[in-house]
This record gives C-alpha cells, structure tokens and sequence, in this order.
C-alpha cells in the first residue's frame, strides 16, 4: 500500500522561480504518493498534481489581514492543509484555533493534517507523551469525523534538531492515536531524513511521513517517496 509522503517547506525557497525548479525536480509517478506543501504565496506557481497548505484561517472573508481562508486555497488547486504545527502552536495557535480550522478545511473538502507533539520532551516515556497528546487530540477533534482527518505525530524536540524519535517510539504512539481517536492515517515528522525514512516507513501503523528540511533536497525527497 502507497504511503503518504508530505513536503513542508516551510519558509523555503526564496523565490517563485526557485520554488517551481524545486517542484519540477519531484517525481511525480514514486513508489508513495507525495504532497508539496510550498509557501502560500507560491502555490499558484508550482504544477504538482497534489498540492498542500501549510496553514489556514477559519474565516472565509472578512477583516482579518494577513490571512488565507480555505476557500481561497481550495481556488488554487489544495487537497490537503497542515494544521496545528508546533512552529504555529509556539506563535499561539491554541487547540481550539486548530479546531476552528479543521471545521472550516472539512467544509471546504480540502483533508486536514493535525499536528500533535508540541509540548513533548525527550526525556518523556510513552505514557508521559500520550497525556500530551491526549488534550491536543480531543479538543482538535473535537466534533470532527476522525475518519476524515491525517494525523502527524512530531514530537517538539525533534523538529530541526537531527534527533529523530526511533521508528519503535513513533509506531506504538501511531497505534494509540489510532485505537483511541479512529484516526486511520498517522504520519510521523520530526528530522525524518533519507537515512531514517525506511525505517518509519516499515511500521504497519504508520501511513506516511512530514518531511521538512529534507524535502528541500530533490535527491533525497525523491529517495524518501520511492522506499
């Protein structure tokens, strides 16, 4: 069964020009299915057949400057938009923002990718990390068909730091966010690399991968989609 691969680039590349030579360096017919996630101000530039946000408002119009609304991002082409990441956690986004959000991208049919693991730490054992989660995953959810929601297991202290939590770790959280939330599809981020991808990839409970930073290097996003 394909595996789901998602690509967020974050604040990366620099320009339109750069993120479109980025985009066209993807293979588009890998061995898993990827998602490009550019910045929002580059989407109508990139030609993927998948294209994805790396966030949203819950507004549709009105006066609030600065924003992108679900209904604009599905008018470009979006199929999926990442929702709750620690970087937008850290800058204040509270679980019931994420939940604001996901109601408002399943409205729009365009599929949510809620990240938990923000407020984890390394020293933490399982049962210390799942009461983390715990309250990220039950008012993220809350009146939202799980079934129709990705989940993405990142873990804080992993994300850009080269320390990756063990594939062991990542599969038996990716069990209990799916027994205990019906959630069918649980990706896994946090310094996913071309050296650690497979190993990930191999857990029966784990659909797919975040992949930040080393999905700015063609060669190795390219290897990561074809394990």
């Amino acid at each position: 069964m394909k595996k789901l691969i998602i690509a967020n680039w974050k604040l990366n590349p620099a320009t339109a020009d750069d993120a479109q030579k980025l985009a066209a360096s993807i293979n588009q017919a890998a061995k898993n299915t990827a998602v490009l996630c550019p910045p929002t101000v580059f989407l109508s530039r990139i030609n993927f057949p998948r294209l994805g946000a790396q966030d949203c408002f819950w507004q549709e119009k009105g006066a609030f400057t600065g924003q992108t609304s679900p209904l604009q991002l599905k008018s470009l082409g979006v199929k999926y938009c990442i929702a709750g990441h620690s970087e937008r956690r850290a800058v204040g986004d509270t679980d019931e923002m994420v939940n604001a959000k996901l109601n408002a991208l399943l409205e729009h049919k365009i599929t949510p990718i809620l990240c938990v693991g923000f407020g984890t730490t390394v020293e933490q054992d399982d049962l210390e990390v799942t009461d983390v989660l715990k309250q990220q995953l039950g008012a993220g959810l809350a009146g939202i068909d799980p079934l129709k929601v990705i989940a993405a297991y990142e873990p804080v202290w992993a994300i850009g730091t080269g320390k990756n939590a063990s594939p062991e770790h990542a599969e038996k959280i990716a069990l209990f966010i799916k027994s205990k939330y019906g959630i069918k599809k649980i990706l896994y981020g946090g310094s996913v690399n071309a050296a650690n991808a497979k190993g990930f990839l191999q857990q029966p409970n784990i659909s797919g991968l975040l992949v930040g930073g080393e999905s700015l290097i063609p060669g190795h996003f390219n290897q990561i989609i074809n394990f």
